[in-house]
């Protein structure tokens, strides 16, 4: 094999690999839950509490989403099941400025799987985007979605004098 040959293969290999969340894609049944709950385990324990923090977190791994994807989706067809770096970044949106506790992890991640699978508008017309910037942009959306109502819950919560864990 040549240098070239090589090259393409170790590409190939990190796309695939990130694409695939750390091959979390191909669990059965709903791999976008299942990383969509990972991501929400890990980042209980690593995410930033400065906002600014976070939202380079999420404009990174956005655009290193759109890329991936769109490579991933040579092998695996448009928004491929095996794709789930979108999840991650979802997630990630979601859990904007969430207080490290159990109530808004849990509600970001059951919001955002909600948003995620229904696809109210304009979510499922912005999936239809190609070479990575739909598999990107509706997860951003139900993201979106998701971070308002979560923090609507909490607004009401501190309102009501209501102590959430």
């Amino acid at each position: 094999m040549t240098d070239t040959e090589n090259q393409v293969v170790k590409v190939g290999f990190g796309i695939k690999l990130i694409a695939t969340f750390f091959y979390s894609g191909y669990l059965p049944g709903a791999p976008g839950t299942w990383t969509s709950g990972f991501t929400a385990i890990i980042l209980f324990f690593i995410w930033p509490q400065f906002w600014v923090y976070q939202l380079i977190a999420i404009a990174a791994v956005y655009l290193l989403g759109v890329w991936v994807s769109g490579k991933a989706e040579e092998r695996f067809g448009h928004d491929g099941r095996p794709i789930v770096i979108d999840e991650v970044m979802g997630q990630m949106v979601a859990l904007f400025m969430a207080p490290q506790k159990f109530l808004p992890f849990f509600l970001a991640f059951v919001f955002f799987r909600f948003f995620d699978v229904v696809k109210p508008p304009p979510i499922k017309a912005w999936e239809s985007y190609r070479k990575g910037w739909g598999v990107m942009a509706d997860d951003l959306a139900a993201g979106f979605y998701a971070v308002c109502l979560v923090q609507l819950v909490l607004v009401f919560l501190e309102k009501w004098n209501i102590d959430y864990i």
